[in-house]
């Protein structure tokens, strides 16, 4: 079976195994999807995928909110298939736990399961990237930068650049440990999991949570493949 996560920037494909390991991977550059669609059609495992921003695929079986997921949606509107994607995946880890799923990609995103296995949304906020960008491109004087870390308990800065660094990333430290303690009161079990490209950079220098598989969204669509 081959599952395709295809994000805002890149396209993740995973071949499992019957068992549910993984057998190889793949990316592309989200550009490139026309060239990721013919590499899928030289193989002849059922293919299962999740579009993020919504492309159309000439291939494959494409997964939208309303799937079985194995547990409740309690939302008025369609949400994101990638974050019930991922929840699905965490849950073949966590079964029958509470949980937030907090990913830090282009967009940073918290996913809260309840314990009665309901999922009832959570925040969607800018990513570390995109806070960078944006006061670039809606200001006439700030430079477009890299993402480099600019952490640390001293808020006094020298640069520009520094300036815009520390307050991207610590902005994000702080907002993401914040909102950990509001699902907490909701919850004081709750598991904490940190996912997505930028987790690793940031999951060391926050109050709680646990780096984890950045592939929750394929191995959910690969838990919907085995129903």
């Amino acid at each position: 079976m081959i599952s395709v996560d295809a994000g805002n920037t890149r396209i993740k494909v995973l071949i499992f195994n019957q068992d549910g390991s993984v057998q190889h991977q793949q990316t592309w550059p989200r550009a490139a999807q026309v060239d990721c669609e013919a590499w899928l059609n030289t193989r002849d495992d059922s293919i299962f995928i999740c579009d993020s921003a919504g492309w159309h695929w000439n291939i494959g079986t494409v997964v939208t909110s309303r799937a079985n997921w194995s547990f409740a949606v309690d939302y008025s509107e369609s949400v994101g298939v990638d974050r019930l994607a991922a929840i699905e995946g965490a849950r073949t880890h966590y079964p029958d736990l509470p949980l937030l799923l907090i990913s830090l990609g282009t967009c940073l995103t918290y996913s809260y399961l309840a314990q009665d296995g309901r999922f009832q949304g959570g925040s969607i906020a800018p990513g570390w990237s995109s806070r960078l960008k944006a006061m670039h491109k809606h200001t006439g004087s700030l430079p477009d930068l890299e993402a480099i870390v600019e952490l640390g308990s001293d808020p006094r800065t020298h640069t520009t650049a520094q300036s815009m660094r520390r307050g991207a990333a610590q902005g994000m430290v702080d907002e993401i440990n914040a909102e950990i303690e509001r699902f907490e009161r909701i919850n004081p079990n709750l598991t904490v999991l940190v996912t997505g490209g930028d987790g690793p950079t940031f999951v060391n220098h926050l109050k709680k949570g646990i780096f984890a598989d950045e592939n929750w969204v394929a191995r959910g669509l690969w838990a919907l493949a085995q129903e």
